[in-house]
């Protein structure tokens, strides 16, 4: 009997493992996917050769090198406009939706394994990519972007939840891409799957061109009115910030980021803060949902208060540039797509404010 007990749920478990796989055969998976996200993942582990290729040339055949590591508000940056008005430069993009810091840290190991030394390298900070207990999770780079070999060497940054999570969504499909039944009816009418096909290859295409960049005149984003964007600010503001505790652990990946970079000597290193519209950013300095203790009591303060210091802190600690889009030196173009992604017509001075950094000695 006891044996029993032990066999018949390893006999449900291969069951559903089986039955779980057939939706990896043949084409299937273009029937269910809803997002081209895994396509941007795969293409950065090429990324990571071309670029090394790249900085093997001698340096008189070769432009200098740029590089962002961060997510989707820093991957729309258009390398035509980038050539035509700065043509020393060329810019290698490892920006992935939903970009963390522990995604940096692996492409940073990744680098220092193959002795990749760019001119300069930006990493996106975000307090939203900071905060440890966000009301909606997000584990898009975690699954698609890390190998096990870097979670389980950094087992200790993770809680029990986020590491179960990943060996659940590595061993089932279903768990990871939640297929759905609408999703499958609507690829089986005609033209749809062609239609959605066709998307992936565009954008496999669009990332080899542009190295790792969507450029915003190709995915153009809209200007959407002052109402939409202050209710995204509300929506996005209850979804990540409500409430705020500062995430210890992404502190740990983004400094062992800066540290890689410093040994590899790479001149030019700054972490910089993309900029988000004016009603998001007057929440996360006005409202008082992030908690911190103070002589063991429980404190609210604000967001910004809590996050900022830090991060200019480390900053000053490291002596590397501090490039804030948002308090320090705003764009004049205002423009939103929705709270935290800057409108297309707004990127080449975005593009500008960055050269003014990394070659105008812009502190």
């Amino acid at each position: 009997m006891i044996k029993r007990a032990f066999f018949i749920p390893f006999v449900i478990f291969l069951a559903a493992f089986t039955v779980d796989k057939l939706f990896l055969l043949d084409s299937f998976p273009l029937y269910y996917l809803t997002t081209a996200s895994f396509i941007n993942f795969e293409h950065k582990q090429r990324l990571i050769y071309q670029l090394k290729d790249y900085l093997n040339q001698p340096k008189n055949q070769r432009k200098n090198v740029l590089v962002i590591v961060g997510n989707s508000r820093s991957f729309s940056f258009d390398l035509e406009y980038i050539q035509n008005k700065y043509p020393d430069w060329i810019l290698f993009n490892f920006s992935v939706p939903g970009g963390k810091q522990d995604y940096f840290l692996y492409l940073m190991q990744e680098f220092k394994k193959n002795n990749i030394k760019p001119e300069a390298i930006l990493f996106s900070v975000t307090p939203q990519a900071m905060n440890a207990k966000p009301a909606v999770l997000t584990d898009e780079v975690m699954v698609f972007g890390l190998p096990a070999s870097f979670i389980f060497s950094n087992f200790m940054h993770y809680n029990v939840d986020e590491i179960t999570n990943y060996i659940g969504k590595k061993l089932f499909v279903v768990y990871k891409y939640r297929p759905k039944i609408k999703v499958i009816e609507h690829r089986l009418k005609k033209g749809n799957l062609i239609s959605f096909i066709n998307f992936l290859i565009k954008t496999e295409n669009v990332l080899e061109k542009n190295y790792g960049n969507i450029p915003s005149k190709i995915e153009f984003k809209t200007s959407a009115s002052e109402d939409v964007i202050e209710q995204n600010a509300k929506s996005l503001f209850n979804d990540f910030f409500v409430p705020f505790v500062i995430d210890k652990n992404a502190f740990y990946f983004i400094e062992e980021c800066i540290k890689i970079s410093k040994s590899l000597e790479i001149p030019y290193v700054a972490l910089f803060w993309p900029p988000i519209s004016k009603p998001l950013l007057q929440k996360k300095k006005t409202e008082k949902t992030a908690i911190v203790y103070e002589n063991h009591q429980r404190v609210y303060k604000t967001v910004y208060d809590v996050w900022y210091p830090p991060m200019v802190k480390m900053v000053d600690n490291y002596k590397i540039g501090w490039i804030d889009l948002n308090v320090k030196d705003p764009l004049r173009c205002n423009s939103f797509f929705d709270a935290s992604h800057l409108a297309s017509v707004c990127y080449n001075e975005y593009t500008d404010k960055i050269f003014e950094y990394i070659t105008g000695g812009k502190k």
